[in-house]
């Protein structure tokens, strides 16, 4: 049986090791996952972003990251989905739906008008697109 739920601190290991799952993208060139240690307390507090996990036994079979962001045109914040994954032995089991409800259910809850996926992988794109996204044009993006 799958639990969802947020993160805590016992569960660094898990989602690192689940992150170092994720397929390489060459968008995004030399994600060292690793660097998931430095924002992970910040993560915790909830308060900019927040962890979702899916917990099967004692492992974590799967996350949503989320950022929250402040803008004029909803006159508050609105919900981005950073990272979406389900661990590879998990996966066709029914655990990305469930951590997307819990995504979309936080985000109304801190008064969220939209939640967002910015370059979605061509393993989570039908994912999304069966739980209610909508592909809405381009995203840009400039390395600083």
């Amino acid at each position: 049986m799958v639990t969802i739920r947020h993160a805590e601190e016992k569960d660094l290991e898990g989602v690192v090791e689940l992150l170092e799952e994720f397929p390489a993208d060459p968008w995004i060139p030399n994600v060292n996952w690793q660097d998931a240690r430095k924002v992970y307390p910040e993560l915790l507090k909830g308060e900019k972003g927040l962890i979702i996990l899916a917990i099967e036994g004692q492992e974590v079979a799967g996350l949503v990251t989320l950022s929250f962001s402040c803008v004029m045109r909803f006159g508050g914040e609105y919900a981005l989905i950073e990272d979406f994954i389900v661990g590879e032995k998990f996966r066709g089991k029914g655990i990305g739906r469930p951590l997307l409800e819990e995504a979309f259910k936080v985000a109304k809850e801190r008064g969220c008008q939209e939640i967002q996926v910015n370059g979605a992988s061509d393993v989570g794109l039908p994912v999304y697109l069966k739980n209610g996204f909508q592909e809405a044009g381009k995203h840009l993006k400039a390395w600083l």
